[in-house]
């Protein structure tokens, strides 16, 4: 992994730390996460307009991207009531920490990816980090709900990781981004009408600038990614990108004076550690 491509993936992961963060704020107000991606889709699409006459063998590519969309509008919605049920200091590591385990996983499985035996200790090394990260004596403070939450939602991104990796290396990634958030839209556009109309009002009326902050962050997070994805094994790329857990678990004492612990401070070490041997190996 070269500097340049490290560097994006760590400028990446402090944007998806960021809008995990306003999405906790606002947390079980599904409205923001949707309005989120129509904001994200009036920016996307336009961009990714002129990438769609490239040669693209669409009827092997549409079924993908409209899997890929509908796997980013459950994780969505699941994240939202994930992190209405706990702190997110302990949920955000273990949403991140299942998924990172999973993609890594896969990505031996199915994309025949090899790295050297140290760097694959930096993985596990990271994984090991956000195990510590995702300890706390008080569970009264995050319920097994939200814990079971969590771990679907790192089941989506493991899912969803591998997808636009395989898409990514035959369509322009924008055309990914445009096509997710589309379909996201579309896909919830009965719920938010039918179950979620007040809530929709309101958000509109009142919170124009989360709903901003989320669609900037989440849009330019996850498109560095799509463009790392062309530059190095997916195994490094979410390994570094679990920078974001660290800055995830700081946040949650910052912001929401959640308790940060000595283990907890051990996870952070542990996890830029692990960052560390994915970056020189």
């Amino acid at each position: 992994m070269t500097l340049l491509t490290f560097a994006l993936v760590v400028f990446s992961a402090i944007l998806h730390a960021g809008w995990n963060v306003i999405t906790k704020r606002f947390s079980g107000n599904y409205s923001l996460i949707y309005l989120s991606f129509c904001a994200g889709l009036l920016v996307s699409l336009p961009l990714a307009w002129p990438h769609l006459s490239a040669p693209t063998d669409w009827a092997f590519m549409l079924p993908l991207l409209l899997l890929t969309g509908v796997l980013h509008g459950i994780y969505g919605l699941l994240l939202s009531f994930t992190y209405h049920n706990g702190d997110i200091s302990t949920l955000y590591p273990i949403v991140r920490g299942s998924g990172i385990a999973g993609s890594v996983l896969l990505g031996i499985l199915l994309l025949g990816e090899h790295l050297p035996w140290q760097a694959y200790g930096g993985v596990a090394t990271v994984i090991g980090g956000i195990a510590l990260l995702s300890y706390r004596r008080d569970r009264r403070a995050t319920p097994v709900k939200g814990i079971a939450l969590a771990l679907v939602s790192g089941a989506f991104i493991m899912s969803y990781t591998i997808l636009d990796k395989m898409i990514v290396d035959r369509i322009h990634p924008m055309v990914l981004m445009a096509a997710m958030q589309l379909v996201s839209a579309v896909m919830f556009l009965p719920y938010v009408l039918l179950k979620r109309r007040k809530e929709l009002r309101l958000t509109v009326g009142t919170l124009k600038i989360p709903v901003l902050g989320i669609s900037i962050f989440a849009l330019a997070s996850y498109l560095i990614i799509l463009f790392a994805f062309q530059l190095a094994p997916i195994s490094r790329i979410v390994a570094v990108r679990e920078v974001s857990v660290v800055l995830g678990a700081m946040t949650g004492y910052l912001f929401f004076k959640e308790s940060f612990s000595l283990v907890r401070l051990l996870g952070v070490a542990t996890v830029v550690f692990g960052i560390v041997l994915v970056k020189l190996f």
